[in-house]
């Protein structure tokens, strides 16, 4: 019999914004919940060492088998420093993996995917990190979660801000299986998986986020897309999964506060509409006029990167479904959406957008892999290459570096 991985603690606290929830958060987690990942396809683990197990709870894993690790066994996670060359008040992400990032209010956080190599095996890791940005510094970087799998690589990553207590959600699939929802944390500092299904026809979540006190994702696969929900204080036992029409994939949904959003695989259209346990109500659509390759959502309004010819980002009212061009360029950009702002890396240059056209806000040191922005503020990740010379070899060392650009305008 293969021991389970990972955590599921029912009775943990979910996320929230009501004072109940928030209060809830310093609950002791109860008996954990088994994922049917197989421990060589996928693994969570909390960088914090793990609780005492609670009563009740099974009896507690062989520690070579604690968060999934024993095939890994020795390997040193990859680490968010600060480093020589990297601007005050900056961090930098060893490597270039594919950045997804999110702001909320004065947290940043980020996920991290990419392949890690040993002398025998190569498998793929996706390590999400957060930090507190005051002025233009960031602080008090940490790591929580890493989602670790022999299975492929995780082209599903999506990390999203609660906005509660520096929290955040977590999808990490790859193109041929489904990844678990994760939210993190707890008081004590302890990830909670809301769902994990390692079927080989499970369908795959590419987006999550926080809906009052539910965890929402959207997930697509073989049999069309569904809107799964639930809420870590209660665990499995209040988890629902709901059709939705459409199959969209990596990049292509979107959750967050009373709203999801989703563009299908090739499709010139996005749907949304309010998220609830049996589906979407109020449900639009709205052309984008052109194929559309990235959704990010806000309860205002729901930005995309679309291809028509060239690239365009649009931003789209929720209220009214009126579409609008605020950027056109000819080489794909990254986009992100928060507060009332839009904010496009374009090459290597930084913009934002308050619902006119875009304006430049800064330029980047390196090719833009990633942006966040609360609507105040924007964080840029770039690519940099730095020449390392350790006795009579030089080298070159691969860094994201994670800095605040400036200000919207």
């Amino acid at each position: 019999m293969r021991p389970p991985v990972g955590r599921n603690p029912r009775g943990a606290p979910g996320p929230g914004r009501s004072a109940s929830l928030v209060a809830a958060m310093g609950r002791t987690p109860g008996p954990s919940a088994l994922h049917r990942h197989a421990p060589e396809v996928m693994s969570i683990r909390s960088t914090r060492p793990e609780n005492r197990t609670a009563p009740g709870a099974p009896r507690a894993l062989p520690n070579a088998w604690r968060g999934g690790r024993l095939a890994l066994a020795g390997i040193v996670a990859l680490a968010c420093s600060a480093s020589a060359g990297t601007a005050a008040g900056a961090t930098n992400i060893n490597g270039w993996g594919a950045i997804s990032a999110d702001m909320a209010g004065g947290t940043l956080v980020w996920a991290d995917a990419q392949p890690a190599r040993t002398r025998t095996f190569t498998y793929w890791r996706t390590d999400a990190g957060r930090a507190r940005v005051s002025g233009t510094r960031i602080r008090g970087v940490t790591k929580p979660v890493t989602v670790r799998t022999s299975a492929g690589a995780l082209t599903g990553t999506a990390i999203r801000a609660t906005g509660v207590s520096r929290g955040f959600t977590l999808t990490a699939s790859g193109a041929s299986f489904a990844g678990p929802v994760t939210w993190c944390c707890t008081s004590g500092g302890q990830e909670v998986v809301v769902s994990s299904n390692g079927a080989g026809d499970a369908p795959r979540p590419y987006a999550s986020g926080l809906d009052g006190t539910r965890v929402r994702w959207i997930a697509g696969g073989r049999n069309g897309a569904v809107l799964g929900s639930a809420d870590p204080v209660e665990s499995q036992e209040r988890q629902t999964s709901a059709p939705i029409p459409g199959n969209p994939g990596p990049g292509l949904a979107s959750v967050t506060t009373g709203i999801a959003a989703w563009a299908d695989r090739r499709g010139t259209v996005i749907r949304f509409g309010v998220p609830a346990d049996d589906g979407v109500g109020n449900l639009r659509e709205a052309r984008q006029g052109g194929r559309v390759l990235e959704v990010r959502a806000t309860p205002r309004f729901i930005a995309a990167v679309v291809r028509r010819g060239g690239y365009r980002v649009t931003r789209t009212d929720v209220a009214t479904g009126r579409v609008r061009i605020v950027w056109r360029g000819s080489k794909r950009p990254r986009i992100a959406a928060g507060g009332r702002a839009i904010a496009i890396g374009a090459g290597r240059t930084v913009l934002t957008s308050r619902g006119g056209s875009a304006r430049k806000v800064a330029d980047a040191r390196g090719p833009i892999a990633a942006v966040a922005t609360n609507g105040t503020r924007v964080a840029v990740f770039e690519r940099i290459t730095r020449r390392v010379t350790k006795g009579k070899r030089t080298t070159s060392v691969r860094s994201t570096a994670v800095r605040i650009a400036g200000r919207v305008r």
